[in-house]
């Protein structure tokens, strides 16, 4: 196999497991953005992500990633 298809291949499974995991994670109430990163650099944990049960909730009012005054509506 090539160095080019090699890394083609990669950069293609790791956009396609960041979208899925992005997905994935908002719908079991999973923070998103870190899982959209940690798919896109390590693919096979898309697969961890679709094991885990639901969570909690996710966003607190202590959660420091949320800003209150992006809320438009």
């Amino acid at each position: 196999m090539h160095a080019g298809l090699a890394i083609t291949l990669y950069l293609t499974s790791a956009l396609v497991a960041g979208v899925i995991a992005g997905a994935t994670a908002a719908n079991k109430r999973r923070h998103p953005g870190y899982w959209t990163i940690l798919s896109f650099l390590v693919p096979p944990t898309v697969l961890l992500l679709l094991l885990l049960p639901r969570g909690r909730g996710m966003h607190r009012a202590d959660d420091p990633y949320y800003d209150k005054e992006d809320d438009i509506l």
